[in-house]
């Protein structure tokens, strides 16, 4: 007899929500217009500056964040109540993508979709071991699983809003098709 302890384990949080993701996109391409924007993770596309104030359009988003943010955080038995800290907008066009990253001094990040054509470029989280893993399991598997996978592939929809542990590693491939995908990004703590 044996048995398969899991010591560690990297949770990640995911919903589907139905927000208008017409008018958010409108308000996203407004903001882009007014706001000069930042490049930090961003491989071309915009990374606005963090909204702060008032975004009427956003506030159901808002909402919505905190609400799951805070079940996640409940589900992590972590004793506080989270908030935003801090949100930006990412809109990738053509061959856009978003380098490896973590987001540091925070305990959750977010990305929540408002548009994503088809093709549009996945996100992929990174095993915490991963630099070892990639040399030292780079073997022929039968099948990928949680166990020995060095990256996790998720496909982008409209509407989903995916929760993570800041430190968790993770980019976004670029966006292949003609259109632009357009993401809220978030942290919380």
């Amino acid at each position: 007899m044996y048995e398969i302890l899991e010591p560690f384990k990297v949770p990640l949080y995911k919903t589907v929500l139905s927000l208008d993701t017409k008018q958010i996109k409108l308000y996203c391409k407004k903001i882009q217009k007014n706001d000069k924007g930042l490049k930090i993770s961003n491989r071309g596309g915009y990374h606005s500056n963090n909204l702060t104030g008032s975004h009427f359009p956003l506030n159901e988003l808002f909402k919505n964040i905190e609400y799951h943010s805070n079940i996640f955080s409940k589900k992590c038995n972590f004793k506080n109540k989270v908030n935003i800290i801090s949100l930006w907008i990412n809109i990738n066009s053509n061959n856009h993508s978003n380098e490896a990253h973590t987001h540091t001094n925070t305990k959750f990040s977010g990305v929540y979709y408002v548009n994503t054509p088809k093709d549009c470029g996945n996100i992929v989280f990174h095993n915490p071991a991963y630099d070892t893993m990639i040399y030292d399991w780079n073997e022929n598997y039968n099948e990928f699983n949680g166990y020995n996978s060095c990256m996790f592939d998720i496909p982008v929809q409209e509407n989903i809003l995916y929760i993570f542990p800041g430190w968790l590693k993770h980019n976004v491939k670029p966006n292949l098709s003609k259109k632009e995908r357009i993401s809220i990004s978030f942290n919380c703590n």
